[in-house]
């Protein structure tokens, strides 16, 4: 199937959720060249805009981001461009660390409602389903790269999966396009190039629509895989619980639907679902493990831990947060206190019933700690003083989260542990009464507010 304009059409107009005004993630080369080409002459300069992001990793890349300014100068297109460093996650590829940058730069480049346009072919998903293959990809991964996705506050649109890159070469060739070749792209030391370069050669003059194939293969893997997931959110609507999942249900099911549901899960929780084979420890020693027991797996992405019969799932920025140095707070009662990241903010509430004093809001500036070990507190209403881990544990505060409940204290008298309970040696009927209020908390600490 020949590339022609008139095809190209017909790709935007049956691409759900796509309008402009587009943005075009231009690197010079064939393929973004001809989809702004395209752009241009289908929708008008008015109605498009370019992006180049540099990474600085060739020495003519300056050379190259110039070629990009001229030719959106000749077609009438606005140009942005974002120079752009890199920086490598331990374990992270070249590849993809390159990828991500590349993707962020786009993100903070894009308009509210602008459709991002990438050139991608029908080569590009062979080599990215065969990667997926090669992986051990399910039914997600190798749904390979789709049509159109949500992307920052628009959508990301690939209007040129149906051909493939002989296709597009010939009809910029014969409109005498001019394009750039990134010598990267020969470094076979790349997981991709060396598919490309090296594999894919044999494979396609055995099998020369082996690339059509592929994307209709990742077509019906994403149809598979929009199945699996509107499986897993009916599933995940019986089991949820206080910021995590009961595990009781979840050992009644088969195991690949349990599977199926926990890679659902984690997906959405922290990002990024773990591999087979943490997916099955979280199956064999999570999920069956005793109630008194806090078993956890962990992958780059996140962690899995159980308490009783929940499961609770953290992603990388809840592990920081939980690992980072806790320090007392100076809190002016008459401002709400920002606790840090990821733990929420207190603040005043005034009540009408018994509460608080207002004397201790009379010192101006109360103390927020996090537990040491051995508090005890007199919750509102009994009789005796109780410690602080005994409450925590009829509760349910999973352990991990009991030192980050603020603590807040009038000199050494600790008048509240958040707004979960209040000292009641400390409070009065009537008046100008007050309680705190704990906004934003983490969701696995579901212990209602005291109601006053």
């Amino acid at each position: 199937m020949s590339f022609t304009l008139e095809a190209f059409e017909a790709s935007l107009r049956e691409a759900d959720g796509v309008a402009a005004p587009f943005c075009v993630a231009l690197s010079g080369g064939l393929d973004s060249t001809v989809v702004l080409h395209a752009l241009v002459d289908r929708r008008g300069p008015e109605a498009v805009r370019a992006v180049h992001v540099d990474h600085g990793l060739h020495p003519d890349s300056s050379i190259w981001r110039e070629r990009c300014r001229v030719l959106c100068r000749s077609l009438g297109v606005p140009f942005d461009e974002r120079v752009v460093r890199i920086e490598r996650r331990s374990g992270q590829s070249p590849e993809a660390a390159a990828r991500d940058v590349r993707y962020q730069a786009l993100r903070e480049a894009l308009a509210d409602g602008e459709t991002l346009v990438t050139g991608h072919h029908a080569d590009d998903q062979l080599e990215t389903v065969m990667l997926q293959l090669l992986r051990g990809a399910g039914t997600a991964g190798l749904a390979a790269m789709p049509l159109v996705t949500p992307f920052a506050t628009g959508s990301l649109f690939r209007p040129l999966l149906n051909w493939t890159r002989m296709e597009l070469r010939d009809w910029a060739t014969a409109g005498g396009l001019d394009w750039l070749e990134d010598p990267a792209n020969r470094e076979l030391g790349f997981d991709r190039n060396y598919l490309r370069h090296e594999v894919l050669p044999a494979l396609l003059r055995r099998w020369p629509g082996a690339a059509r194939s592929a994307v209709r293969s990742a077509r019906l893997c994403a149809e598979a895989t929009r199945l699996t997931d509107t499986l897993a959110a009916s599933d995940l609507d019986r089991v949820a619980t206080g910021g995590g999942i009961l595990a009781g249900p979840l050992l009644e099911m088969p195991e690949e639907r349990a599977r199926n549901l926990l890679r659902h899960w984690l997906a959405t929780e922290v990002g990024q679902a773990p591999d087979s084979r943490r997916l099955a420890a979280i199956v064999r020693d999570v999920l069956p493990a005793r109630s008194d027991a806090v078993p956890e797996v962990h992958w780059p992405a996140g962690t899995v831990r159980r308490y009783r019969d929940t499961l609770f799932a953290l992603d990388a920025r809840t592990r920081e947060i939980l690992n980072r140095p806790r320090e007392a707070l100076s809190w002016p009662v008459g401002e709400p206190l920002d606790l840090g990241p990821g733990l929420g903010v207190v603040r005043v509430r005034r009540t009408g019933g018994r509460g608080l004093a207002a004397r201790w809001l009379d010192q101006g500036v109360l103390e927020v700690r996090f537990r040491s070990g051995g508090e005890s507190i007199r919750p509102l209403g009994q009789a005796h003083r109780r410690p602080l881990k005994k409450l925590f544990q009829e509760a349910g505060v999973p352990p991990w989260w009991r030192d980050r409940v603020p603590m807040i204290y009038a000199g050494e008298r600790l008048l509240a542990v958040g707004d979960l309970w209040i000292e009641e040696s400390a409070c009065e009927d009537g008046g100008d009464n007050w309680s705190p209020e704990w906004i934003n908390r983490p969701a696995a600490i579901v212990v209602p507010p005291v109601i006053w």
